[in-house]
């Protein structure tokens, strides 16, 4: 059997991801709430198990081999004002949507579909979702957020 190591390479480079592990950031996060995270495979009949309240949201990639565990990465973070379950739904439109999609997003939801969960907390006071997202996103920074705080855009653009 012959292998095409163009075409692997190809294969391979559509789905390299940049991650920045800084256990600096990790140790600097300094909100003293606490989430109850839950987490649903990111599938349309989740959605009678996603909340009708604000909250924060991420998306993160489960490959589920060999019941390794806890095994995830940790692809976008979000906010909404409006409810979980609106914004969860909204993502299926985006998906097919290739036109006005927003390009990571869109080869997230649909290069991963197998994999992908929506993980979710709900946050009751809606004038701090912004100050959580911004903060997660600093801590974690995801390799589909296109916004990410000023600093950390300043230290990644140094590479």
């Amino acid at each position: 059997m012959s292998v095409d190591l163009l075409d692997e390479q190809n294969q391979l480079k559509a789905h390299e991801k940049t991650f920045y592990l800084r256990p600096r950031q990790w140790a600097a996060y300094n909100l003293p709430d606490r989430f109850n995270w839950k987490i649903h495979p990111f599938q349309q009949d989740q959605i009678e198990n996603i909340p009708s309240e604000p909250g924060i949201y991420s998306f993160v990639i489960q490959p589920g081999v060999a019941s390794y565990p806890e095994c995830s990465y940790l692809m976008y973070i979000g906010k909404t004002e409006r409810t979980l379950r609106e914004r969860f739904m909204e993502y299926f439109r985006e998906r097919r949507n290739v036109e006005r999609g927003r390009p990571k997003i869109l080869r997230l939801l649909n290069q991963y579909q197998d994999y992908l969960h929506f993980c979710h907390s709900t946050i009751q006071q809606k004038e701090r979702l912004e100050e959580i997202e911004d903060a997660l996103i600093t801590t974690f920074i995801p390799p589909c957020n296109d916004q990410l705080p000023s600093g950390i855009r300043r230290i990644i653009g140094a590479f």
